[in-house]
């Protein structure tokens, strides 16, 4: 009796120093295990998606390519699959299946190898979620006995759903393919919840090895991935989820050849319709968030970006290239713009992204420095409007294109003429030269200057004062370029480009969305921007056919041995700018024009190409554009003249008023109208002025009856 007492007494000892450290163990191993909170579907890194203004995916970003959703979005025929697939207890286990881990265990004594496994749908979520990186893949036995009491630990903190939602949401289907709603969309284009018995079945069988079972790889690789879902659809036989018949049937059919050809019918990663507009919103969107955000934090960054006009947009550039490809042009570019607030509805920055001949992958519409250009002439814009804005000029005033020697250099014009003194409208409406040049020197450059930085354009002028700079040579952002002059168009508003409407978070919280009128500042008077709208309406008529007769406002830009040509002008409610040029990749001109590159060296980015304008520009390509866009949008009404801007009759002497058979013209009220009669303001050499003979006055005679 006295030995039996001391050995139960030894006995129970020995049980609560075993109780105690089993708790201590348990304790140690588990202790660590975070929170709910911590581990939940929702704070899984996410796949990142631009769309268009419309909702339309642009492109997806991710280093897992994963979309989280709820159990309740996940077909239940996923759920079952992949519970006959990986786990058959997973319902009755405690977290670990210590019969099947002991089969795997003898398995791989037995044959010398560790490849049949054991682990269950918690033990995966553990590995895929709780351990490290490193931890998860080391095959010491601390770890898989860490593994094991951390899912008997999660089993009693999770319930069975909230542990299946985070293995759906985790596990790794292959070619980047993270969690059942990426694996839906990327290998047959539907949502989690919608997959059929066949499409269910088949992703099941993926996460066991799916660098082998790849439906996208090599013959073998297909081969593999094709028995691997024979094996699927029998274990769903044997559980009693399908019938044998059913099985053979869904085996039988077309869905990895189906699967197949829908996937080499996909548009490549960073399409190349879109992939300047994206390095756009990428740059975006790491200089605000960062880049763990871009990539990993789920963002739903709605743009405004309008994929039918984008590919208008990349249209007519490459058949503005094709067509002018006989005189060196091998590459353009496009931005269109809301004038209004500065929304970019269209990007093209090259005529070839993939194109490194062309250096295609630099943004030409200069929202990068790198893609700065010169503009040629449609710099004279803001010459003339500084000077109007002064009361310098009006309108009507006579413009100098009869001399081309200021401050004693020599310039001429695009075509070596002279029209003598022509009026202001007239010189803007054919490009001229000599009187742009002439008004610069009258007003000063630092007047210019500031008008066009003050609308928006941040570019250093190379020199003020030199009178040359008139004529664009200097590189600007085509991006600003289009935004200062639809302040022209919006009422005098400074815009600048906009290329995000909202972003959220994967938890539905907005972290930006754009306001339209946050932040505008008015640069100009209305009325100016009015006056110089009518004043640009002139090249449209002269060169832009049956867009004259509309609302549409347009400048040509040429530069110095034609590198660039350019064509931008608005509407009432689109802003569009679009170019052609040549660009080599090395550092020597290929074009076959580096002749005419007189007052500069040639170099793969300074190209001449043969003689195109900028009119070419808007003939083949702007005006196109424009008209195929509003054959699906309304045109908008024509611009209403403002109450500070007055017409007038002058004549055409010297622009000074009449009161009678003059020609109309409008002026700013006050500052810009004449404030002198006809005749009084004659230039250097012009005859003196001789008014009209008044008109006889016809006899009285008697009124003829009217009809009622």
């Amino acid at each position: 009796m006295r030995l039996a007492l001391v050995s139960l007494i030894v006995i129970s000892s020995m049980g609560l120093i075993g109780t105690a450290g089993t708790i201590g163990v348990v304790d140690y191993f588990a202790g660590d295990l975070p929170s709910i909170q911590a581990v939940q579907a929702a704070n899984l890194t996410q796949t990142t998606r631009i769309l268009d203004r419309n909702g339309t995916v642009i492109e997806s970003l991710y280093h897992q390519n994963r979309t989280v959703v709820p159990l309740k979005q996940i077909s239940t025929k996923l759920q079952e699959a992949t519970i006959a697939t990986e786990d058959r207890t997973f319902y009755s286990n405690s977290g670990v299946d210590y019969r099947r881990l002991a089969i795997a265990i003898g398995y791989d004594l037995t044959h010398h190898s560790s490849t049949l496994g054991g682990s269950t749908i918690t033990e995966q979520v553990v590995k895929n979620v709780v351990l490290d990186s490193t931890e998860a893949q080391s095959r010491t036995v601390s770890r898989k006995f860490r593994e094991l009491l951390l899912a008997e630990e999660m089993e009693r903190r999770y319930s069975k759903q909230q542990i299946l939602e985070l293995y759906l949401n985790t596990i790794n289907y292959g070619n980047g393919a993270y969690g059942a709603e990426a694996a839906a969309e990327t290998y047959f284009q539907v949502h989690a919840g919608d997959l059929t018995w066949a499409q269910a079945s088949f992703l099941a069988g993926l996460p066991q090895a799916p660098a082998d079972y790849d439906p996208f790889g090599t013959a073998d690789q297909v081969a593999l991935a094709e028995w691997r879902w024979r094996s699927v659809l029998d274990g769903l036989v044997t559980v009693g989820d399908v019938s044998k018949s059913a099985a053979d049937s869904l085996y039988n059919g077309d869905l990895v050849a189906k699967m197949i050809a829908a996937h080499k019918a996909l548009a490549g990663q960073h399409n190349p319709l879109t992939a300047h507009f994206v390095d756009y919103i990428e740059q975006y969107i790491i200089q605000r968030y960062g880049t763990q955000a871009l990539y990993e934090g789920g963002l739903r960054i709605t743009t405004t970006l309008d994929l039918t006009t984008q590919a208008m947009a990349d249209k007519y550039v490459k058949s503005g290239v094709a067509t002018y490809a006989k005189r060196g042009v091998n590459t353009g570019a496009m931005l269109v713009m809301n004038p209004a607030d500065g929304e970019i509805l269209a990007m093209v920055g090259s005529a070839g992204y993939n194109n490194a001949a062309i250096r295609g992958q630099i943004n030409l519409t200069g929202v990068d420095p790198l893609g700065w250009r010169g503009v040629g002439s449609s710099f004279k814009v803001y010459t003339y409007a500084a000077a109007l804005q002064a009361g310098i000029v009006t309108p009507a005033s006579l413009l100098n294109d009869e001399s081309g020697v200021i401050g004693g250099t020599t310039f001429s014009d695009w075509d070596g003429k002279h029209e003598g003194w022509i009026t202001l409208r007239t010189a803007l409406a054919q490009s001229r030269n000599l009187p742009a040049l002439w008004t610069y020197s009258r007003e000063g450059g630092d007047r210019v200057v500031g008008l066009l930085h003050n609308l928006g354009v941040t570019a250093t002028i190379q020199s003020p004062a030199g009178v040359a700079t008139t004529l664009g040579p200097d590189a600007i952002s085509m991006a600003e370029h289009l935004a200062a002059y639809s302040a022209f168009d919006n009422g005098g508003y400074r815009i600048s480009p906009r290329a995000v409407l909202k972003i959220t978070e994967a938890t539905g919280k907005v972290l930006e969305s754009f306001d339209p009128t946050a932040g505008r500042t008015q640069v100009i008077s209305p009325d100016l921007g009015y006056v110089m709208t009518d004043l640009l309406r002139g090249p449209v008529k002269l060169y832009l056919g049956d867009l004259g007769g509309k609302p549409v406002a347009g400048k040509s830009g040429t530069t110095e041995a034609y590198t660039g040509s350019i064509f931008i002008g608005y509407t009432p409610n689109l802003a569009i700018a679009a170019s052609l040029m040549h660009i080599d990749a090395g550092p020597t001109c290929n074009s076959g024009y580096a002749y005419l590159a007189t007052d500069f060296p040639p170099s793969g980015w300074q190209c001449p190409t043969s003689v195109l304008f900028g009119e070419n520009v808007g003939i083949t390509v702007w005006k196109p554009f424009v008209e195929e866009y509003y054959t699906t949008h309304p045109w908008p009404a024509m611009w209403v003249q403002p109450a500070g801007v007055v017409t007038r009759q002058v004549c055409t002497y010297d622009g000074g008023y009449v009161t009678s058979g003059g020609v109309n013209e409008i002026f700013l009220k006050g500052i810009g109208e004449p404030n002198y009669p006809c005749g009084a303001n004659p230039h250097a050499g012009q005859a003196p002025y001789v008014p009209p003979s008044p008109s006889p006055t016809p006899a009285a005679s008697s009124p003829s009856p009217s009809p009622h």
